[in-house]
Parts: C-alpha cells; sequence; structure tokens
C-alpha cells in the first residue's frame, strides 16, 4: 500500500470551513481521513504551469466519497455570484469543507463575501 501524502497545510476559518493551497490528487486520501466530507476548487485550471487539473483532484475525491464543487475565481478578483455559490454550497455541506486554490486566500475572501450576502 503507498504511504500516503502529507496534507497541505490547511488554514481553519471556522470549525468547519477551512482553506488551503493546491492540493494534489494524491493528498485527497488524507484529506477525507482526516474528516472533510467537501472538497471546494476556486482556482480555474491552467492558471499555473505544472497545476493539477481540477478534474484530476475531483476523481479521486469521488473515489473517497467527498462531495465536488468548482467555483473557479480570479486570484484577487472573486464575485458576488461566486461567493453566492460558495454559500449556497456550505448550507448544504455535510459536515467539514475544505476550500482550495492557489494560497488559499481566495477562498478565505469568498467565504468572507459570502457571510455579508441576505440569506
Amino acid at each position: 500500500m503507498p504511504a500516503i501524502t502529507p496534507i497541505t497545510p490547511i488554514t481553519p476559518i471556522t470549525p468547519t470551513y477551512h482553506v488551503s493551497p493546491q492540493l494534489d490528487p494524491r493528498e485527497v486520501a488524507a484529506i477525507a481521513a482526516a474528516g472533510y466530507r467537501t472538497l471546494v476548487c476556486m482556482r480555474p485550471d491552467g492558471e499555473a504551469f505544472g497545476q493539477p487539473a481540477w478534474a484530476a483532484v475531483e476523481a479521486e475525491a469521488k473515489k473517497h466519497g467527498l462531495q465536488t464543487h468548482y467555483i473557479p475565481a480570479q486570484s484577487g478578483a472573486v464575485t458576488p455570484a461566486q461567493a453566492a455559490q460558495l454559500k449556497q454550497v456550505l448550507a448544504q455541506a455535510p459536515g467539514k469543507v475544505l476550500a482550495y486554490c492557489a494560497s488559499g486566500n481566495r477562498c478565505a475572501l469568498a467565504y468572507q463575501m459570502a457571510r455579508q450576502l441576505p440569506d
């Protein structure tokens, strides 16, 4: 059995919403084992050379029973519509959510924007 790849550094924003930099598909098993139930990618495919494609990360996530959501946002330019999408995901997420982008910053920004939207 292959060794589990160490998990990318994860920053808790709330007890159930955490953010991280770009994930590698090989990390998904460890993320699922850590108790995450939903994975959100806010990084557009092709943003950086060598970046794993969302499809590869999503395929691994589905193998491990995680719900997946793709909300690609440009760095520093999260839109209100994207924040609304995240708010909807969070309202329906069963348990802990991990959202990732290049650094985790746009995921944290989207969360702050989502909190300010009316219910």
